[in-house]
């Protein structure tokens, strides 16, 4: 049995309100039956349950599928582009595993079941995945794309070259070599076919997916502007490539014609995809991703958040630009596949001080906060709080292929569950009014998560002994 988690043989809510996750209409009085970690009965009343069944009363209470996010960086993503990356990647090597789980821990403790690492150092997340999966840590459920195929590592111009004038080299280029694990920048200086070679040899490692970076990600380095990667024809067949192999193509886009490039590749989730360098998107490329129900991975913030962000001359305020918002709306407008997909990462005390206590509030990079302030920024924009429901469970396993087993509550599915206290439906600010949270039918054991905290122990703690 995993550590931080409790199990009965079989387990039944009764009385409750289900929103399964489908969009239809809630089932009052539904009573829902758990066994070997599976849903194995939805039933819309009351049912005939034998006596040593544990019964959870669901009165007043509303059951939900597990919470999903589409797009994480569980080694804190954000700061890897300028401060606070180099003490943390120099603090924590060695432990990069621990820090993983000990993110999504902290979505784990929020009803966030299953997380899509679209980016972290290939290695590290494998192993925190893989332990998790083993019962050997407590952990929300990893699926992993590890590098971004095309990208360098965090003391590359893709993100804080700046910080090698003040690092040891040696530091540097070993951090740099774990995070592109051969399918960095060095690809675009290969032949195809040893590109091709070194893309499969990549996916024979074991990653669950794979992310290309359609477009660059040198905005730290040398401000508004997209160059695209890799020629076209190499697109396609990295697609045939990650297809083949069963596994879900993601793209990274920061452009219009990267986000074109994206579509015609044949991208299953698109993160960040109204990034567009403040272009609208045309109606008619908007209504092809919605037609074709490719996960658009979109990364708002609240209107205020962005105002409080640009009165400090903080640059990512401008990502929530009118174009960039108006993307936004279309995309909800056109009804199409919309996925939560927050960048989110566990952010140091150091760089959440350095912040000021008026940017944490609805703070969009926040690993646990982050998929309930999505939501509220994106209900700014127009979504229902039923649409917003399916972009946290649904949505997300229809975009990776995994809505046989996640996503919504049905009879043969993983009892991945979360349970309320007041109506999501009637206010979305409810989804945080979480009474239980069950993962592989097991209660989750949200008081003492994180189990050894590291990142978000007191500032100067020691790295704790397992």
């Amino acid at each position: 049995m995993m550590r931080g988690t409790t199990v009965p043989d079989v387990l039944a809510f009764s009385n409750v309100t289900l929103i399964d996750g489908r969009g239809g209409d809630p089932v009052v009085g539904a009573t829902v039956v758990v066994k070997d970690g599976l849903f194995s009965d939805v039933y819309p009343g009351p049912a005939d349950l034998p006596a040593d069944v544990k019964k959870v009363d669901g009165t007043g209470k509303y059951l939900l599928p597990g919470f999903m996010n589409g797009n994480v960086h569980l080694l804190d993503g954000i700061m890897m582009m300028g401060i606070g990356g180099v003490e943390y990647l120099a603090r924590y090597e060695g432990s990069f595993p621990r820090v993983m789980q000990e993110s999504t821990q902290l979505s784990l403790r929020n009803g966030v079941t299953t997380v899509f690492s679209t980016w972290d150092a290939t290695e590290p997340i494998l192993e925190a995945r893989d332990q998790i999966n083993r019962g050997e840590a407590v952990g929300a459920r990893i699926f992993a794309a590890g590098n971004i195929v095309g990208m360098n590592g965090p003391f590359s111009p893709d993100f804080n070259f700046g910080a090698r004038q003040s690092i040891s080299p040696t530091f540097a280029d070993r951090l740099d070599a774990l995070f592109a694990a051969g399918v960095g920048g060095a690809l675009t200086m290969m032949s195809e076919a040893d590109a091709r070679s070194a893309l499969r040899d990549y996916i024979a490692r074991g990653v669950d997916m794979v992310k290309i970076a359609v477009s660059d990600h040198l905005v730290q380095t040398i401000g508004r502007t997209s160059y695209l990667t890799f020629p076209q024809k190499w697109l396609y067949w990295m697609a045939e490539e990650t297809h083949a192999a069963g596994l879900p193509l993601l793209s990274h886009t920061t452009s219009l014609q990267s986000l074109e490039l994206a579509y015609e590749m044949g991208a299953d989730v698109m993160i960040h995809p109204t990034w567009t360098n403040n272009l609208v998107i045309p109606d008619e490329l908007i209504e092809k991703i919605a037609a074709d129900r490719v996960g658009v991975g979109v990364q708002p913030m609240t209107d205020d958040y962005s105002g409080r962000l640009l009165s400090k001359g903080n640059w990512w305020g401008l990502l929530n630009s009118p174009q960039h918002v108006q993307n936004e709306k279309k995309f909800i407008e056109a009804g199409a596949n919309l996925m939560i997909a927050t960048d989110a990462g566990c952010t140091s005390h150091d760089v959440l001080a350095d912040l000021g206590e008026d940017l944490h509030a609805d703070r969009p990079w926040t690993i646990g906060e982050d998929h309930f302030t999505w939501i509220k920024a994106l209900r700014q924009r127009g979504l229902s709080p039923m649409a917003a429901i399916q972009s946290l469970t649904h949505n997300v396993a229809e975009a990776y292929n995994k809505l046989d087993l996640y996503g919504t509550i049905e009879t043969g599915k993983v009892a991945d569950a979360v349970l309320l206290d007041a109506d999501p439906l009637a206010d979305s600010e409810n989804l945080r009014s979480i009474v239980d949270v069950y993962k592989d039918g097991r209660r989750v054991d949200r008081d003492n998560l994180p189990t050894h905290a590291l990142v978000t122990a007191p500032t100067g703690s020691p790295i704790p002994a397992l």
